[in-house]
């Protein structure tokens, strides 16, 4: 039984349009929105008393509800002011587990137990372009893409100071991530800095997956979230350990307001300036890749 994970970490591979080297947005994608009903009941003063771990989380202040039994494990949706976490106690009483628990078919057993509270489970839309493959030009709508993307939440991989392009990433879109690979040289070099945005638009593919893997990569911070999405890539346990921020649901439908109003349509995205100072967005990596790092500006 694979009760309890905080996030999947096998990398899966489907059948993807090679034109692109994309993983394509489905025609309509949104995130689950919370459902109306009752909120889950509180937790009496007897049951907090009973158990050490309930007590720990109640000392802090937070409102204790109760999520049900589920694999074994005693949930409890914890909340103080507007900062939530989901618990699993261990059947003892004596210690909690944070994070979120998946079943053995790949559902979202939290995402399930917590659908009902009010501004748990945020909703976003998307809506992917309609455009053609490739350089999608000079910024040609009303929304700058660079100036757009440097607003949402991003990790640095790279020397400072080099030229930046923003990458809009699907953490376990394996295009994204051999865009990456393909990129390490310039990296190293000092050629490029890469900024990352991650997004979650294969959910619909993969069992759910890709929205905690973005969640923790916007966990990781701007300076570890390259090595973060490297451990997803490889699949170290370690990976598990990074905590979850109250704020990262908020922060990733941030992401994706701002991937939708540059018109991505699939990850890798990136977008960059010329020496000219004028925009540009590519999807999926350049063939030519050297015409492409010779063409960013710093």
């Amino acid at each position: 039984m694979r009760a309890l994970q905080i996030i999947g970490l096998t990398v899966l591979f489907f059948p993807l349009p090679v034109w692109a080297q994309q993983c394509a947005a489905p025609p309509a994608l949104a995130h689950i929105p919370a459902q109306s009903g009752a909120l889950p009941p509180l937790l009496s003063p007897g049951a907090i008393q009973s158990s050490a771990a309930l007590q720990r989380l109640a000392s802090h202040g937070a409102e204790l509800r109760d999520l049900g039994v589920s694999h074994g494990l005693q949930g409890v949706f914890a909340q103080n002011g507007k900062q939530f976490r989901v618990f699993y106690l261990t059947p003892d009483g004596t210690a909690e587990i944070g994070g979120v628990m998946w079943d053995e078919a790949g559902r979202n057993v939290t995402r399930d137990q917590v659908a009902t509270i009010p501004g748990v489970i945020p909703t976003v839309t998307w809506t992917p372009s309609k455009s053609t493959a490739g350089d999608l030009g000079k910024g040609g709508g009303s929304v700058d893409p660079v100036a757009r993307l440097a607003a949402a939440d991003y990790g640095l991989v790279g020397r400072e100071g080099a030229p930046r392009v923003y990458m809009v990433i699907d953490p376990l879109c394996p295009y994204s991530q051999q865009a990456m690979q393909n990129l390490q040289g310039a990296i190293r070099s000092g050629r490029i800095q890469v900024a990352l945005v991650p997004i979650s638009i294969n959910d619909y593919e993969n069992g759910n997956r890709s929205t905690p893997a973005a969640d923790m990569l916007i966990s990781a911070g701007p300076q570890k979230m390259g090595d973060a999405w490297q451990q997803i890539m490889t699949g170290e346990k370690s990976a598990l350990d990074t905590p979850t921020d109250p704020t990262v649901p908020a922060q990733l439908v941030s992401n994706m307001a701002a991937a939708h109003a540059v018109s991505i349509r699939g990850t890798p995205t990136l977008a960059w300036r010329d020496h000219n100072g004028h925009p540009h967005t590519q999807a999926g990596l350049p063939d030519d890749l050297e015409a492409f790092l010779k063409a960013i500006a710093s």
